[in-house]
């Protein structure tokens, strides 16, 4: 048996682009890094608007199957609604650490969106107005209940366990000026999760941890986790 794997997945709606960054910085630092893609997240909008999160949570649960057979512990590392997952799979034994990357509890920062638009109206910078505009072309109604209805069951999940104590080591890293994860949801959740929890906080940085201006302390403070 191998000592440790560790297994990112990413968020709603998302693919491998959003956690690329950090599997590849992991994998140059001899460490066992593997990701998946959810189910519904190949790019086909019909296929995306028909799955149910009670799919990525069997996704997840069958590549954690596959690990076990080859490591003893298991690190995961869920970025935004990846998050939300990483939570319920952190009750198998397996799993001794976890990390939450952006993970919402709480969602939007209207402040941040409102300003992001009208500085991209006023400064015509396509990117920034692309960048909200696709994304909500992209999610179906159905999408969109299928998180909403993940994110509940997370927090009902958290509310019942909030006196079990877990023999489990948690990091939470959050960018403050996040658009999508209102930052608030990472003192929620050190808060909330009965664990030796270690909280980060980036001043700076948007939603996409791992495609932004934190990605590198981001990955750095990962992989210390993991090691120490």
């Amino acid at each position: 048996m191998k000592k440790r794997a560790i297994l990112i997945i990413h968020g709603f709606g998302g693919d491998e682009k959003e956690i690329l960054y950090l599997h590849d910085f992991l994998k140059q630092s001899s460490l066992d890094s593997f990701w998946i893609q959810l189910t519904g997240h190949d790019g086909n909008k019909e296929n995306f608007s028909k799955v149910t999160y009670d799919q990525w949570q069997l996704d997840i649960e069958m590549k954690l199957d596959e690990l076990e057979q080859i490591y003893e512990r298991i690190t995961c590392v869920g970025f935004s609604m990846g998050g939300l997952l990483t939570i319920h799979a952190a009750d198998r034994e397996s799993i001794d650490q976890f990390i939450l990357c952006n993970t919402p509890i709480y969602l939007y920062n209207v402040g941040i969106i409102t300003q992001d638009i009208v500085k991209g109206i006023a400064l015509n910078k396509q990117e920034t107005l692309g960048y909200y505009f696709d994304s909500t072309k992209e999610i179906s109604i159905h999408s969109c209940l299928q998180f909403l209805s993940l994110l509940k069951k997370t927090k009902k999940k958290i509310k019942r366990e909030t006196q079990t104590a877990l023999n489990k080591k948690v990091l939470i890293l959050q960018n403050r000026q996040d658009e999508t994860t209102y930052y608030k949801s990472a003192y929620f959740l050190a808060k909330a999760i009965n664990a030796k929890v270690s909280l980060k906080i980036y001043e700076n940085g948007r939603h996409q941890l791992f495609l932004g201006e934190n990605k590198k302390f981001a990955v750095e403070d990962i992989k210390q986790f993991i090691l120490n």
